[in-house]
């Protein structure tokens, strides 16, 4: 495993590469970091390919901005670290957020992306009046023991069956409290303002990557209808729907063999 950061549109990048084949770039969504990766996706794609995860700008150990910023200049963030790793092709993996940064990265960045990955994300939260981010960064600024955050999140992010085992939730919270790297408020409410402004439905058409839409029937988040306007709006887009229990948004954490599969047969395919 290497690890470092590159210096891209004023900030500071921390990645990580694991294994050694075509480059495959995970990028996750708001308020997590590359870790939430590394307990199911990292060892399972690392057998085949080069896998590089990256701490979005305001997350993890990257640098913390002083001013807002887009979708589209995460996007960017992107590029420039593959730029400062000598990468010039990849392979593109978004959840979430991250799928909307992938989304964007795909528009910006065409010659530089191989196949194309969106996991539990939309192409148009700017549109609503209101979406559950807002609730969540309210909640954010305002809660001193992060508990009431917590359950916000998981209330969206898990199905029933995981939130009724209380040893899995024990776990899980356990694993978000040691993160030695803690989201701020501050952070969260820039991610979240680029969150809620993303709004490329109508520029989708120009998307021509091989493209893999991912939903899970049990997603609150952003539900199948929503995964399956965005597979409608790119051209060739394949859209798979995981059924049945922890087919939540959370499919990496909750359904990791099923979506490693997934992902894996679909980037085997020439």
């Amino acid at each position: 495993m290497k690890s470092g950061y590159v210096d891209t549109n004023g900030q500071q990048i921390y990645y990580e590469m694991h294994g050694e084949g075509e480059p495959l770039i995970l990028v996750m969504g708001i308020g997590g970091d590359s870790t939430m990766w590394a307990p199911y996706q990292v060892p399972a794609f690392s057998t085949k390919y080069q896998v590089i995860v990256l701490d979005n700008r305001d997350a993890g150990r990257s640098s913390k901005a002083t001013t807002s910023y887009t979708i589209a200049d995460m996007a960017d963030d992107v590029a420039g670290l593959m730029d400062g790793l000598g990468i010039e092709r990849a392979h593109i993996l978004g959840i979430s957020m991250g799928g909307m940064i992938a989304q964007e990265f795909a528009l910006q960045h065409p010659d530089r992306l191989n196949k194309l990955i969106l996991t539990g994300t939309g192409a148009a939260t700017g549109r609503a009046k209101f979406d559950p981010i807002m609730a969540w960064n309210f909640v954010k600024q305002h809660d001193a023991d992060g508990l009431a955050f917590a359950a916000q999140q998981f209330i969206w992010l898990f199905s029933t069956d995981f939130l009724r085992n209380h040893q899995a939730m024990d776990q899980t919270l356990a694993l978000f409290a040691g993160n030695p790297n803690p989201f701020s408020p501050e952070a969260y409410a820039r991610q979240a303002e680029a969150y809620l402004q993303h709004d490329a439905l109508d520029r989708l058409k120009g998307i021509k990557a091989p493209t893999l839409i991912i939903s899970g029937e049990q997603d609150r988040l952003a539900p199948p209808w929503i995964a399956r306007e965005l597979a409608d709006s790119i051209p060739s887009a394949k859209f798979h729907l995981v059924e049945g229990n922890g087919a939540s948004h959370a499919l990496i954490l909750e359904r990791p063999d099923d979506f490693n599969k997934i992902v894996m047969d679909f980037l085997d395919k020439v």
